[in-house]
């Protein structure tokens, strides 16, 4: 059974946000993830220097 156009456009929008909101969820997350790795580094290397 065809769908009438308007209604497979209103689904492909629907889905297109889907996928950027999902898109911009997995950047955030791995921007957060890199920011803690360097904070990590950054008192790791903080903490050998003080050992020294």
């Amino acid at each position: 059974m065809a769908s009438t156009p308007s209604k497979d456009y209103k689904r492909l929008e629907r889905e297109q946000r889907k996928r950027e909101k999902r898109m911009a969820r997995e950047e955030a997350r791995a921007a957060a993830k890199a920011e803690a790795q360097a904070k990590a580094q950054a008192e790791k290397t903080s903490s050998e220097t003080q050992d020294g």
